[in-house]
């Protein structure tokens, strides 16, 4: 056997391939230009007009991330984060009951230990009471 035939060149792992877009989509390219337009004319002083033309902008910025939001692909990305959140939220629901139930069973534990302290010491008692001095 060859030292090489230990390596094997094809792959076990079978992994789905991730195609993500190359570039950015022209609508989220937009809205950051609507963005930095916005922030930079929000540190310019505020005269009324000014003021018109940064309202102008900002509309045109709330425009853009709307038909953004509408995109099927950022519906589905949404969609998939709410998905895994409620995932999220099921499992510490769950976490959370597994936590209630250890509770119940710990102090249940404590109350047995007690109950059985509790029989031990009566059960000594009725015993040097009868006159047995066994060990035990």
């Amino acid at each position: 056997m060859a030292a090489s035939s230990h390596f094997n060149t094809k792959s076990n792992f079978h992994g789905r391939p991730i195609s993500l877009p190359s570039r950015l989509h022209p609508l989220t390219l937009k809205c950051n230009q609507h963005l930095e337009t916005f922030l930079r004319s929000s540190n310019e002083t505020s005269s009324p007009s000014l003021l018109f033309h940064k309202i102008d902008g900002l509309r045109d910025l709330i425009e853009c991330v709307e038909n953004l939001v509408q995109l099927p692909l950022t519906k589905d990305a949404l969609l998939h984060d709410q998905h895994q959140e409620n995932c999220v939220n099921i499992l510490l629901d769950g976490s959370l009951r597994l936590l209630d139930v250890c509770s119940i069973a710990k102090d249940a534990l404590i109350h047995t230990k007690e109950c059985t302290r509790e029989l031990l010491s009566n059960y000594k008692k009725k015993r040097r009471r009868n006159g047995c001095h066994c060990r035990g």
